[in-house]
C-alpha cells in the first residue's frame, strides 16, 4: 500500500478517501476503507505486489512500502497472491517471534488493529525512511503516512506551525520531531508504538525502540565492516530479484548507479534511464556504463522549466515540510511506463550512509573534490539561527528545536552527533523526498536502504567512511568493469582520492568552463540558475503576494523582498516559493471535516493520554 490514515474516532465514509486522494493531482489511486468500534482506517492502493491489507475477524493489518522479508521468501512480489507479504508479517507478529530489526529490510510502516483487544500497533522502520505522523487532541488519536492528508482528517486547516515554516525555508527540512502543523508530530524511528482504546480514551504504552543507532565497535577492521556491507547489499538484491524477469534502473555518470548496474543479475531484462536537461557529458558516460552492464539505455530529456511545471503536483505528492525538487521521476514515470517494471532500482543514500557527507570536514574539502577529507572536531548544528526576514521569536524557537535534537542524537552518538544530526531519522535529510515520490509512483527499490547498510553505517567510525574508504573497500570489485570510464566531474570512481590526483586539472578546467559560461551545465539535475533567470519564474514569483497567503510569516518575508534580495540562497528561495504555494489559499473543507464522530455514545472528555500497562499478546 502507498499510504494510510487511521483515526481512533469513526470518520464518515469516503471522508478519509478524499483526504488520501488529494495527495495526487492526477490519477489518484483507489482507496479502501475499514470501519469498526476501534475507529477508521483508510488505505490507498500501491504499485507493489503482495502487500494488500489483511482483514480477519480478530486483526486488521496494513503494510506501507514494500519491505523485503528475511524470514520468508519474496516470490509474492511478482505473484498472484496480493496479500502474501502482509499475511506473512501479521502471522510473524502474532507468533511473538517478530524481530523488526532483522525480519524486514528497507522502507516500511506497519499498522495492526487488534479488534478484540481494541489495541493499535504501529511499527516504523530502522531510520524512518517512510515517516509516520501522529496527531493527538484530547482523547483522540490519528496516524498517517502523509502530513497534509492527516491534517485534513484532523481538521487542522491552516493551523501551520510558523516556526517549522521558518525552519523549512532556512534548513530545507523541519527539525525532528516537528511538522508544519501545530500539534502534529513525527513518530519515532525503529519503534513499535502501541495504543489502547478504552472507555472512549486512547492510552499510549511506553515506547521501546527495537533498534537504536548507537556508536559501537562491532567491527574490528574496515575490511570486516566492508565485507558485511557488501554481503548485506548482495543478499538484499538476491531476495528482491529472485522472482523478477524485467526491471529498470536509474543510471547516471556517478559511481553509486554504476554499482547498481554491475550488481543487478545479468539474467534480468534491464532498461537503464537517466533524466537530463539535454544531451550532455553525463548521458555519454551513462551510455557507456549501460553498454558494459548489458542494459538497454533510454535517456530522457526534460523541458527547460520542468521543475517549475511540476511544482504544485510534486509538492502535494511529497507533502508539506519536504522539498518537492527531489521528485525527479514525476512525469517521467508515465512517459517511461515505470509502473510496468517488476522493480525499479537505484543507488540512493549510498552517499548519506556510507560516505559521511554530513560529517564536519576540513574547510574547502567539500568544494574541491581532490582534497583529502579530514574530519574536523566540534559541531555547528547548535549555532543560533539568524535571519533578518523572520521574527526573532520564531528564530529562537528553531534554534531551541535544533539544539534539543542535537542533544538527543549526542546521547546515542557522542563522537558523530554532527553527522547523525542530519541522518537520524531520515526525515532530517532534505533529499529523502525523492524516495517519497518514487514509492507512490512505481515499484521502487533502493538497495542502500537495506538493514545491513544502515547497521554498518551506524557501527563504522566516520574516518572509515570519509574519502570513500568504506564504499571502495565494499564495492570496488563492482566498479572494475567501468574502471576506465570517467565520472562526469573528471574522476575515475574506481580509484581512491590519491589515485585521482593526476586528473585534478581536468576537474578544474570543467568547473571553470561552467562557472564562466563557456560550457553549458553537464550534469543530470535541474539547472536552477537557468530556471530562476527565466521570464516565467519572474512572473511566477511576482504573482506571489502577501495578500494571497494564509501565513503571516511568509507574507512578511515576501514584503521584505525575500525572493528578490540576496539574504536567502537559491535553494532557500525555492523552499520559500514551495511554502507559499502550499499556503496560498485554504482549500474548501470537506463536509464534516471538523467533526470527530465518537466510537461510543459515552465519552469521558476528562480522559487524557496516559501510560497503559503492556498486556501479553
Amino acid at each position: 500500500m502507498s499510504d494510510f490514515l487511521f483515526s481512533s474516532s469513526y470518520l464518515a465514509p469516503n471522508f478519509s478517501s478524499r483526504a488520501l486522494q488529494s495527495i495526487y493531482l492526477e490519477d489518484p489511486p483507489p482507496v479502501t476503507e475499514f470501519h469498526g468500534e476501534w475507529g477508521t482506517l483508510a488505505v490507498t492502493a500501491a504499485p507493489y505486489n503482495g502487500f494488500a491489507p489483511v482483514d480477519t475477524q480478530s486483526h486488521l493489518c496494513v503494510v506501507i512500502g514494500a519491505p523485503v522479508l528475511y524470514f520468508h521468501d519474496n516470490r509474492f512480489l511478482v505473484g498472484d497472491d496480493d496479500q502474501a507479504g502482509t499475511r506473512a508479517i501479521l502471522e510473524r507478529w502474532q507468533s511473538g517471534e517478530a524481530d523488526w530489526a532483522e525480519d524486514l529490510s528497507g522502507p516500511f510502516a506497519i499498522i495492526i488493529v487488534d479488534k478484540l483487544a481494541s489495541r493499535i500497533i504501529c511499527i516504523t522502520d530502522l531510520m524512518m525512511f517512510l515517516p509516520v505522523y501522529r496527531y493527538r487532541r484530547e482523547s483522540r488519536l490519528a496516524l498517517g503516512t502523509h502530513p497534509d492528508a492527516l491534517a485534513r482528517i484532523c481538521g487542522l486547516g491552516e493551523e501551520r506551525d510558523e516556526a517549522s515554516l521558518v525552519d523549512f525555508i532556512l534548513h530545507h527540512v523541519v527539525t525532528y520531531p516537528y511538522t508544519l502543523y501545530r500539534g502534529m508530530l513525527q513518530c519515532q524511528p525503529a519503534t513499535e508504538h502501541e495504543f489502547q482504546l478504552h472507555n472512549g480514551g486512547v492510552y499510549a504504552f511506553p515506547r521501546h525502540p527495537y533498534w537504536v543507532p548507537l556508536e559501537s565497535r562491532e567491527f574490528r577492521t574496515l575490511c570486516e565492516a566492508a565485507d558485511t556491507l557488501r554481503q548485506g547489499v548482495e543478499g538484499y538484491l538476491t531476495r528482491v530479484c529472485e522472482p523478477m524477469q524485467r526491471v529498470a534502473q536509474f543510471l547516471s555518470g556517478g559511481e553509486d548507479s554504476r554499482v547498481v548496474a554491475s550488481m543487478l543479475p545479468q539474467r534480468l531484462e534491464q532498461d537503464a534511464f537517466v533524466f537530463l536537461n539535454g544531451p550532455t557529458r553525463e548521458e555519454k558516460i551513462a551510455g557507456k556504463v549501460a553498454k558494459v552492464s548489458g542494459a538497454s539505455f533510454r535517456p530522457q530529456y526534460r523541458e527547460p522549466l520542468h521543475y517549475l511545471d511540476i511544482l504544485s503536483q510534486a509538492a502535494r505528492l511529497v507533502g508539506s515540510g519536504h522539498q518537492y525538487i527531489h521528485a525527479h521521476t514525476l512525469g517521467f514515470h508515465r512517459q517511461c511506463e515505470l509502473s510496468s517494471y517488476e522493480g525499479v532500482f537505484g543507488g540512493y543514500l549510498a552517499d548519506a550512509l556510507i560516505k559521511a557527507p554530513y560529517a564536519r570536514r576540513m574547510p574547502g574539502s567539500k568544494l574541491i573534490k581532490f582534497l583529502p577529507q579530514i574530519s574536523f572536531p566540534g559541531e555547528t548544528r547548535t549555532q543560533e539561527v539568524k535571519s533578518g526576514l523572520f521574527p526573532k521569536c520564531l528564530l529562537d524557537e528553531v534554534t531551541q528545536r535544533r539544539r534539543m535534537h542535537f542533544e538527543a542524537v549526542r546521547e546515542m552518538r557522542p563522537r558523530s552527533a554532527h553527522e547523525w544530526f542530519a541522518l537520524w531519522p531520515m526525515t532530517m535529510r532534505s533529499a529523502i523526498s525523492n524516495l517519497y515520490s518514487n514509492r507512490r509512483l512505481f515499484r521502487s527499490y533502493e538497495m542502500f536502504t537495506c538493514k545491513e547498510a544502515v547497521k554498518v553505517s551506524a557501527a563504522s567510525p566516520t574516518a572509515w567512511k570519509l574519502n570513500r574508504r568504506l564504499f571502495l573497500k565494499a564495492f570496488q570489485c563492482y566498479l572494475k568493469p567501468t574502471r576506465f570510464v570517467l565520472h562526469a566531474d573528471g574522476r575515475l570512481p574506481y580509484l581512491p582520492w590519491w589515485g585521482n590526483l593526476p586528473l585534478s586539472a581536468l576537474w578544474y578546467v570543467r568547473q571553470l568552463a561552467w562557472h564562466t559560461g563557456l560550457q553549458q551545465y553537464q550534469g543530470s539535475w535541474a539547472d536552477w540558475k537557468a530556471i530562476m533567470a527565466s521570464d516565467r519564474w519572474r512572473q511566477f514569483i511576482a504573482d506571489l503576494t502577501p495578500e494571497t497567503l494564509t501565513s503571516p510569516v511568509l507574507g512578511e518575508a515576501l514584503a521584505k523582498g525575500a525572493l528578490k534580495g540576496s539574504e536567502l540562497s537559491r535553494s532557500q528561495k525555492i523552499n520559500l516559493v514551495q511554502a507559499c504555494v502550499q499556503t496560498i489559499v485554504a482549500e474548501p473543507a470537506y463536509p464534516g471535516q471538523l467533526t470527530w464522530m465518537p466510537i461510543s455514545a459515552v465519552l469521558n472528555p476528562a480522559l487524557q493520554e496516559g501510560e497503559w500497562s503492556r498486556p501479553g499478546r
